[in-house]
């Protein structure tokens, strides 16, 4: 089973594949083309992303390499900050990338983006959608074909 831990930087879930724009990491994430490295299409079971989605600027793109990697079947598992407490998420992000750990590549958006508004032109279903404290965590599930 080939599970992948996207996003995981210096933290990785144990017993998952990790993969990060830095390069300590078992799979390099280009930005530049939102490619992830010698992972061949419909190769992967499961994509975790903790705490990431709200750093990916173009998350159409991302969908669209998630899509390439998963096999038919394959689940995303996202768990990010809800809508209800994105601004005082973006407030933390804010200070710690740019005064306590300063890492001016890592991007936030400023405001919450709905992943639904993004899945339209993929072959990604919600399987599952629950709010837990701040957090939302949202599994998706690739299908075997496109809906029309």
């Amino acid at each position: 089973m080939f599970k992948l831990d996207f996003g995981s930087g210096y933290n990785p879930q144990p017993g998952w594949y990790t993969c990060d724009v830095t390069m300590d990491c078992d799979f390099y994430f280009d930005k530049s083309v939102y490619r992830i490295l010698d992972i061949p299409d419909n190769s992967v079971d499961f994509i975790r992303m903790r705490n990431v989605l709200h750093h990916m600027p173009d998350i159409q793109r991302l969908l669209f390499e998630f899509e390439r990697i998963l096999k038919p079947g394959g689940k995303v598992i996202i768990i990010d900050v809800n809508q209800q407490h994105y601004k005082t998420n973006f407030f933390l992000d804010w200070l710690w990338y740019r005064w306590i750990y300063p890492r001016y590549e890592v991007w936030f958006s400023r405001t919450y983006r709905d992943i639904v508004d993004y899945l339209a032109e993929t072959s990604f279903v919600i399987a599952k959608r629950m709010c837990h404290a701040f957090r939302e965590i949202i599994i998706l599930e690739k299908q075997l074909y496109k809906e029309v």
